[in-house]
C-alpha cells in the first residue's frame, strides 16, 4: 500500500509539473495582435534595406530591435538611395560612419509618439493641455550629435572641449499653422521649397512628408517618410556657412562665453576631461542645441516644455547692411565695427534676435509677441528684405540685407551709444534701465549728456566717481566705482545710477535757453533753471553759477540733448544746515540771515534738534528777507518774547506731505492752495496760509487776504526743502 501511494503521488505530480510548464509557455507565447519589433516589421516589408544597413552600421540596431521604445521615421530605399546619390556615394558602406551616426540617429526619437502625440505634443500630459499652444511643442529629441569639438576660449586663450548634446527634429504639424492662425504650405515652402509641404492631413518632419503615419511595432511606432531626413545645425552652425552674414556672426561670437560643465564632464567625458558648455552671454544661446536649461533641481531633459516649444530666431543683417550702419552711426566716433564698444554692439544684437516659438514668415509684423528684448518689434518684408533662410535645430534663421536699428540710436540717447565720449554715461543709461524709458515715442525730453571727462571730476555722496575697463573681451567687466566709508572702491549702485541720470533728464523739450523757465528732471523735487540763456541745475541756482551747454546734433525723434560741461544733481545741502550760517555773506541763504537769527532766539535751532517741529519732512518756507525783518523788529511786527516768537515763526512754515504736495510751487506749475502751516492752534487745528499760481509770479496770502508778494524769480530748492523770498511779514 505504501508503494503503491508513493507511486499515485509520483504521477500526480509529475502530471501537475507537466500541466504547469504547458500553461506558463502558453502564458509567455507572442499573441497575435503583436506585429513584431522595430527591426521585424521594417524587415518584413522588404522596402526598407539601406535604412536598416545604415541602422546596423551606425551601431543603432539595438534599438529598433527592441531594447527600448522608439519612434522611427524610415526613408524607403527609393528616398536612401536618392540621398546616396546626392552626395555621390554608391552605397552605406561609403558614408563615412561619424557622419553615418549622425544621419541615422536623426531618424530616431527617443519615446514612442501616436500620430495624434505629434500633431498637438503636450509636455504636461493630457491632464494639463493647452489649447492656445496646441502644436506649438514642435521639436523632439533625437539620437543625432555631433562628436565633442575643440574650439579656441578667446577670453580664456584656451582651447576648450566643448560637449555637443542631441539634436533636435522639428515635427510641423498642421495643428501648428491653425494655432498660430497662417497658412501651413506657404510658410513651411518658404524654407523648404514649393512642393514640399505633405502635412494637410498630419505633419511634415524636418525635411521630410510622411507617406504613412504611426504604424504600431512592439517597442514604439513607424513613420515612412518620403526623403532622408537632413541633420538640421544649429543657428550657429547655420550662419557659419553664409560668408555674406560673417560680420553679424563676428559681433555675436564677441559675446561668446565658455562655462564648465561638470555634470556632463563626470557623465561624457574621459578621465581627467573637462567639458563645456558654449553660450553668448545674455544674448539667445545659438550655438546651443538645446533651448532650455532646465528645471530647478532637475536635469535639463526634464524641461520638455522649454526644449519642444522654444526656439531661437535670428533676423541678421548681412555685411552690407552692417557696414552702412556703421558709415551712418559710427564712422565719425571709430575706424572699424571691430572698435565699436560692447553695449551698443549687444543692443544692437539684441534687435535682431527673437526668444519665443519658432517664427513664420506670415507672422512678421503681425504677431505682437514678436518684439525685440527691450520691446521693440521686430518688423520687415519676408519677401524683399530677406536673402537667406533656414530652419535650425534651434530655431529659424532669416538673413536680411537691411538693419533694424534700435530706437535707442536715434532717441535723445543717441548720442551717448554712438559716442565712446560719453562711455560712462552710456553704461548707466543701459544699467539704470533708462535707456528703454528714453526711446517712448509719446514723450518728448531734454537729456543733458556729461562726458568721461565731467563724470570722473564728479562726485556723488563724498566720493568722487571711477571708472575700471577690466577684461576688454568680457561684456560686463567694465564697472564705475566710488569709494566706501572704508576707503574700498566698490560698484556704483544701479539705484544711485538711475537717481543720477534721472537728475539729466527733463521731460520736456527746451526749445530756447533764451526764456525764464524752471523744467521738472525725472526726480521728484529736482529741477533745470533757464534764464537769459543760462541753464542751472538745482544745485548751482543756488549758487548762481550757470553751466556751460551745447547741443549735441541728431534727428532724434523725441527731443534735444546737451552736452553739459559739469554734471547736473540736485541740492544735497539742508535748508536746516544752511542756515546756521546765513550770516556770512556767501552764504547762499545770506539774504534770509535775520531770518535765521530770529528762529535761533526763539530756539528753533538748537543743535541736532534744529526745525524739530517738522518732524524730517519736506517743507516750503516762505523767508521775509533781512530788510523786511529788521523793519518788523524796529515797529513791534515780529514778537520778542521767545515762545510768543517761536509760535509766530512756525507760520511761515508748510509741511510738504502734510499738505499732500507732490511738487514745489513755480510760476506756471498750478501749483496752489490753501494750507496748513507749521503754527498750531488748537486740536487738529493750524493756522492757513493761502498761496496763488498767476501764471508769471506767485503770490502769498495771509489768514486776511493780505497779498504777500514773492519777490524772487525762483525758489532756491534744498534736499529738504524749498525757500521763497517775501517783502512783507504776516500778521501776528
Amino acid at each position: 500500500m505504501r508503494k503503491l501511494l508513493l507511486y499515485t503521488f509520483s504521477v500526480f505530480t509529475a502530471c501537475f509539473m507537466a500541466c504547469s510548464k504547458k500553461e506558463l509557455v502558453s502564458h509567455y507565447e507572442r499573441p497575435d495582435w503583436l506585429k513584431g519589433n522595430s527591426w521585424e516589421v521594417l524587415e518584413d516589408r522588404g522596402q526598407f534595406t539601406l535604412f536598416l544597413q545604415a541602422v546596423e552600421r551606425a551601431g543603432f540596431k539595438e534599438i529598433l530591435d527592441g531594447k527600448t521604445i522608439a519612434t522611427i521615421f524610415a526613408p524607403s530605399d527609393e528616398a536612401f538611395q536618392k540621398y546616396l546619390t546626392e552626395n555621390n556615394w554608391s552605397s552605406v558602406g561609403q558614408v563615412p560612419l561619424k557622419e553615418l551616426k549622425k544621419l541615422v540617429g536623426y531618424h530616431l526619437i527617443y519615446y514612442a509618439y501616436s500620430k495624434d502625440m505629434l500633431e498637438n505634443y503636450q509636455p504636461n500630459g493630457s491632464e494639463a493641455r493647452e489649447t492656445n499652444r496646441a502644436g506649438l511643442y514642435y521639436k523632439h529629441r533625437t539620437r543625432s550629435s555631433d562628436s565633442i569639438s575643440l574650439e579656441m576660449d578667446p577670453i580664456g586663450g584656451r582651447q576648450r572641449k566643448v560637449f555637443n548634446k542631441d539634436r533636435f527634429l522639428p515635427v510641423l504639424s498642421q495643428t501648428h499653422f491653425q494655432t498660430k492662425g497662417i497658412d501651413a504650405a506657404g510658410n513651411y515652402e518658404y524654407f523648404f521649397g514649393s512642393g514640399t509641404w505633405k502635412g494637410s492631413n498630419g505633419f511634415n518632419v524636418g525635411n521630410a512628408g510622411v507617406t504613412e503615419y504611426a504604424i504600431p511595432t512592439d517597442n514604439g511606432y513607424i513613420y515612412i517618410v518620403d526623403e532622408v531626413l537632413k541633420p538640421l545645425k544649429t543657428l550657429h552652425a547655420t550662419l557659419e556657412e553664409y560668408p555674406d552674414y560673417q560680420d553679424f556672426l563676428k559681433i555675436y561670437d564677441r559675446y561668446l562665453t565658455y562655462t564648465y560643465d561638470e555634470e556632463t564632464s563626470l557623465d561624457y567625458g574621459m578621465a581627467g576631461d573637462s567639458l563645456f558648455s558654449v553660450s553668448h552671454g545674455s544674448l539667445p544661446p545659438i550655438a546651443s542645441e538645446w533651448t532650455t536649461y532646465g528645471l530647478p533641481d532637475a536635469v535639463a531633459y526634464f524641461d520638455l516644455a522649454g526644449l519642444a516649444y522654444r526656439g531661437f530666431n535670428v533676423f541678421a543683417p548681412n555685411n552690407q547692411a552692417l557696414k552702412g550702419f556703421f558709415d551712418t552711426y559710427m564712422a565719425a566716433h571709430y575706424q572699424s565695427l571691430d572698435q565699436v564698444d560692447m553695449l551698443p554692439l549687444l543692443l544692437l544684437m539684441y534687435n535682431h534676435v527673437y526668444t519665443g516659438n519658432v517664427v513664420f514668415p506670415s507672422e512678421i509684423g503681425k504677431n505682437p509677441d514678436i518684439k525685440a528684448t527691450f520691446g521693440t518689434p521686430i518688423v520687415f518684408d519676408p519677401n524683399t528684405d530677406v536673402q537667406q533662410k533656414a530652419i535650425a535645430s534651434n530655431g529659424a534663421f532669416y538673413g536680411l540685407d537691411k538693419v533694424l536699428v534700435p530706437d535707442m540710436f536715434n532717441s535723445v540717447t543717441g548720442a551717448a551709444f554712438r559716442n565712446p565720449k560719453y562711455r560712462m554715461f552710456m553704461y548707466m543709461l543701459f544699467k539704470s534701465g533708462l535707456y528703454q524709458t528714453l526711446v517712448s515715442k509719446e514723450i518728448d525730453f531734454t537729456l543733458f549728456i556729461p562726458s568721461d571727462e565731467v563724470l570722473q571730476d564728479t562726485y556723488i555722496g563724498d566720493s568722487q566717481l571711477f571708472w575700471t575697463e577690466g577684461n576688454p573681451r568680457v561684456f560686463g567687466d567694465e564697472q564705475i566705482l566710488v569709494e566706501n566709508s572704508e576707503g574700498v572702491l566698490v560698484p556704483l549702485s544701479e539705484n544711485q545710477m538711475e537717481n543720477f541720470i534721472s537728475d539729466h533728464i527733463v521731460y520736456d523739450r527746451i526749445s530756447s535757453l533764451q526764456e525764464k523757465k524752471v523744467y521738472r528732471t525725472r526726480n521728484p523735487y529736482s529741477y533745470i533753471y533757464v534764464a537769459d540763456g543760462k541753464v542751472y541745475s538745482t544745485s548751482t541756482y543756488n549758487s548762481q553759477k550757470d553751466i556751460a551747454v551745447s547741443n549735441l546734433a541728431g534727428d532724434w525723434y523725441n527731443g534735444i540733448s546737451l552736452d553739459t560741461e559739469i554734471a547736473m544733481g540736485g541740492e544735497i545741502r539742508t535748508i536746516k544746515s544752511t542756515l546756521i550760517g546765513a550770516e556770512s555773506p556767501i552764504n547762499v541763504l545770506y539774504p534770509y540771515a535775520e531770518f535765521s537769527k530770529l528762529l535761533a532766539r526763539a530756539g528753533l535751532m538748537e543743535a541736532g534738534n534744529s526745525l524739530s517741529f517738522l518732524f524730517g519732512n519736506r517743507f516750503l518756507l516762505f523767508a521775509p528777507d533781512n530788510e523786511t525783518v529788521l523793519q518788523g523788529l524796529s515797529n513791534g511786527t515780529i514778537p520778542t518774547e521767545k515762545n510768543e516768537l517761536a509760535a509766530y515763526l512756525k507760520a511761515y512754515f508748510v509741511s510738504v506731505p502734510d499738505n499732500s504736495l507732490s511738487d514745489y510751487p513755480f510760476p506756471g506749475f498750478g501749483v496752489q492752495g490753501t494750507w496748513d502751516t507749521a503754527l498750531r492752534t488748537g486740536v487738529g487745528e493750524y493756522r492757513q496760509i493761502s498761496l496763488a499760481d498767476r501764471g508769471t509770479s506767485l503770490e502769498l496770502m495771509d489768514k486776511d487776504g493780505t497779498v504777500l508778494p514773492i519777490i524772487s524769480d525762483f525758489p532756491q530748492v534744498f534736499s529738504d526743502g524749498a525757500v521763497y523770498r517775501i517783502n512783507k511779514l504776516l500778521k501776528r
